[in-house]
């Protein structure tokens, strides 16, 4: 994939909340956001998009943010998670 491409115009926090911590990660998205896409991080990590909230509320430098789950695994390692430029974080 070109740089170009991955480097969109719409500026988005990835949220994952696990059992272990929320995990955060902002990324930039060539396309708005929707229920049910996939974002591949990695050859083999895709993040499935669960819900969509649309806005900053001030706490954020964002346009939207994305509450997703790993895609096809149960559970990923806090190992897994930093590998993939997560954060354990605080949302509200």
């Amino acid at each position: 994939m070109s740089k170009r491409l991955a480097d969109g115009p719409i500026r988005a926090l990835l949220v994952a909340p696990t059992p272990e911590g929320t995990w955060l990660r902002e990324i930039r998205l060539p396309i708005p956001p929707f229920p049910g896409l996939g974002i591949r991080l990695d050859v083999y990590d895709v993040l499935n998009v669960n819900e969509v909230v649309v806005g900053d509320d001030g706490r954020w430098d964002i346009d939207v943010t994305c509450i997703v789950s790993p895609d096809g695994q149960a559970k990923m390692s806090e190992k897994h998670w930093r590998r993939l430029g997560f954060e354990l974080g605080v949302y509200i």
